[in-house]
């Protein structure tokens, strides 16, 4: 009587312990996240950055994290730093220029003349603020996982070659950022503030006539039959950073363990296959802008040799401006420029 009694007490903790842990699985399992973008399906850093990312998290996770990218952005792209803060998204990128005055520390990615290479800014930029940034408490309520910078930016127009500084003045050219806002307005140029999704309408009515953007933009932006000519500054004239976020809360509701297999995907590995799609992107925009047959010329070196002095001011203001925050910002510097380095030389 005692061995059943015995008995039956195991079976029934055994069960219990079945149970548990078979409740403890399905709470882990039932995290369905909603990635959203305004970028195009088609676009290399999404096909091959963003989608590789997502399939990535529910692999190393089994399934019990998935990431599902809706099939429609939720507005326009300024508007994404409240999406995600707000949990109105669980996950997406944003480009903080798209937001002056929230973000400071990422323009040391989008500086002149650091590289043609947008990988080598990417994985850099990622090294600089694993050291640097991290701490510097920019990004309230949200977990950084990802960084992206494209390639270079350069000058188009719709109306003239640009081959000397004085070519600029007169033109009205889209930025989008406070950065290169400040270096065409002190070139000449006029700048106007807009996003991406707005300069197809712009430069086909005349409100711009040309747009600081990279060579992938043309083709993935369907700019090519509107641009006419190209200025290309050795190393870009600017850059533009991503930065892909989770809101915070729902970060924090997910396992320490899947926690740290999502890192294991993101961060400066994310930042090597990232910017590898940023580099097959302007490969094809290179590509595409020769088929349309837009004049492609390299930046003289008296007119870059002026626009290097003219940045030296604007650089100032940002290091002025790491130091509120904190943040060495010469020693930033040149460990960006070290690790863009590295990393064109393979490592």
């Amino acid at each position: 009587m005692n061995n059943s009694a015995g008995k039956s007490t195991a079976v029934i903790v055994a069960l219990g312990l079945v149970l548990v842990f078979s409740l403890l699985s399905r709470a882990e399992a039932a995290q369905n996240l909603r990635y959203a973008t305004w970028d195009p399906p088609h676009h290399e850093w999404i096909k091959f950055g963003v989608d590789r990312w997502i399939k990535s998290v529910g692999e190393v996770t089994e399934g019990r994290v998935k990431v599902r990218k809706l099939a429609k952005g939720l507005g326009a792209p300024p508007a994404y730093h409240d999406f995600i803060k707000k949990g109105a998204i669980d996950v997406a990128h944003i480009i903080p220029a798209y937001t002056p005055g929230r973000f400071q520390l990422h323009k040391i990615a989008e500086f002149p003349f650091l590289s043609h290479s947008a990988k080598a800014r990417t994985v850099a930029y990622w090294r600089v603020y694993a050291k640097h940034f991290a701490n510097a408490g920019e990004a309230q309520g949200m977990k950084l996982l990802n960084v992206g910078v494209h390639g270079p930016g350069l000058i188009h127009n719709t109306k003239r070659p640009v081959l000397k500084m004085s070519d600029l003045k007169g033109l009205k050219l889209r930025v989008s950022g406070d950065n290169i806002s400040e270096l065409a307005k002190s070139m000449g140029a006029t700048p106007i503030f807009a996003s991406i999704l707005k300069v197809h309408n712009m430069l086909s009515k005349g409100v711009a006539d040309g747009v600081f953007l990279t060579y992938e933009g043309i083709k993935n932006f369907k700019l090519g039959k509107l641009v006419k000519f190209t200025t290309e500054p050795p190393g870009g004239l600017y850059a533009t950073v991503f930065q892909m976020y989770m809101n915070e809360k729902v970060w924090d509701g997910i396992s320490k363990r899947d926690q740290k297999l999502i890192e294991s995907v993101s961060g400066e590995f994310g930042a090597q296959y990232i910017g590898d799609a940023w580099e097959l992107a302007d490969k094809n925009g290179i590509k595409h802008m020769k088929e349309m047959g837009i004049q492609m010329t390299p930046m003289p070196e008296p007119f870059v040799a002026k626009a290097k002095e003219l940045w030296k001011p604007i650089q100032a203001k940002w290091m002025a401006k790491a130091k509120e925050k904190g943040v060495d910002g010469e020693a930033a510097l040149a460990m960006m420029k070290a690790e863009i380095a590295k990393v064109e030389a393979g490592k």
